[in-house]
C-alpha cells in the first residue's frame, strides 16, 4: 500500500460515512457516496494533497484505486 493510499484511506473514513472500509476498486457511485459528497470530498483530496485536479481528470477518475494512482503520479 503505497502512503497516498494510507492518506486516502484515512480521508475516507474521516470524511465520508462509509460505515465500512471503502472499496478501491468500485466506483464512488457503488460506495454509496452522492455526487454532491463526491464533489466535496475531491476538494478536501485536493488540499490534502496539494494537487489541483481539472473536471476533465476527475471525470476520468471512477474509482478510488484510479485516485490513488493518480495521486502516486502527481505527487512527491
Amino acid at each position: 500500500m503505497s502512503s497516498n493510499e494510507s492518506r486516502l484511506r484515512t480521508l475516507v473514513d474521516e470524511n465520508l460515512d462509509l460505515g465500512r472500509s471503502p472499496n478501491f476498486d468500485g466506483s464512488f457511485a457503488d460506495a454509496g457516496v452522492s455526487s454532491l459528497n463526491a464533489v466535496a470530498f475531491m476538494k478536501i483530496v485536493e488540499k490534502e494533497f496539494g494537487v489541483s485536479i481539472s473536471a476533465e481528470q476527475w471525470a476520468g477518475i471512477g474509482t478510488l484505486r484510479s485516485l490513488v494512482d493518480h495521486l502516486d503520479s502527481h505527487t512527491a
